[in-house]
């Protein structure tokens, strides 16, 4: 809510900067999808305004093609696209930017900071990869530095190309719960789980994007692969057919934020 007040309070013709941490991170289309439905929002109620969306990564890292068509086609002259762009600092005093080899000035600056498990985790001793995540057994969900503990989603050091999303931490926490019953009563495990995860952003207020992946339990490598031919992305954007949520007027009538808007 505080950012959609500060973008909805700038005035026409002002800077938004969005600041993408190095993967991995939480939902690795989100900031993408955040600054598509910003450049929608200020191409409509403030158009002379302009988005940066500076990504310390050295490409877009989820529907790649997708989203730089949707940067290019929909948002040429509002939206500029900044790889290889890691913030440093923020001077919030003159309300800048500091990157590796530049200074960039915003009116509003959305930092999305670099990311680990929760202190929660670090606290009870779990975090074992990197200084950063938990490290598992994913037959199970257990922690590999304190078995008996379950740990799932974010916090987890991700297997190949899993993402971090809600769909997979719902997929984690059926793995677990499953072998968790077999562990109690004393029974094997499932060797070969199956995990999927879906994944739609919207491009515009009303247009969307999708990617769907598959991932099988390797017993060689011990851990989940994603499987040949399954899964892939959307063509192209598609119309949204859900409930459309409408809040805060502007001069041409109501603005849409899908997906700054609480559902």
């Amino acid at each position: 809510m505080a950012l959609r007040q500060q973008i909805e309070s700038m005035k026409d013709g002002g800077v938004v900067a969005i600041s993408i941490p190095k993967v991995p991170y939480r939902c690795p289309p989100g900031p993408y999808e955040r600054a598509c439905v910003i450049a929608s929002y200020l191409q409509q109620a403030k158009p002379k305004s302009k988005l940066l969306l500076l990504d310390a990564n050295p490409e877009v890292q989820s529907k790649k093609a997708l989203f730089e068509k949707a940067f290019k086609d929909r948002y040429a002259g509002v939206l500029e696209y900044r790889p290889n762009a890691e913030l440093k600092e923020v001077d919030a005093g003159t309300s800048t930017a500091k990157l590796e080899f530049e200074d960039v000035k915003a009116d509003v600056i959305n930092v999305i900071p670099p990311q680990r498990a929760a202190d929660l985790a670090k606290n009870a001793g779990l975090v074992n990869v990197n200084n950063r995540w938990v490290g598992v057994n994913w037959l199970t969900m257990e922690s590999t530095a304190l078995p008996g503990v379950h740990v799932l989603g974010d916090a987890t050091f991700p297997a190949p190309t899993m993402p971090k999303s809600g769909h997979m931490a719902n997929q984690h926490a059926k793995v677990a719960a499953a072998a968790i019953i077999q562990l109690l009563k004393g029974e094997a495990v499932n060797s070969t789980p199956v995990v999927m995860n879906t994944c739609y952003s919207f491009v515009s207020a009303r247009d969307v994007i999708h990617v769907a992946s598959v991932h099988q339990y390797n017993a060689e490598q011990k851990t989940f692969l994603p499987v040949p031919g399954s899964g892939g992305v959307s063509a192209a954007a598609n119309r949204w057919k859900g409930a459309t949520r409408s809040r805060g007027p502007t001069t041409s009538g109501p603005t849409r934020w899908p997906c700054l808007d609480p559902p």
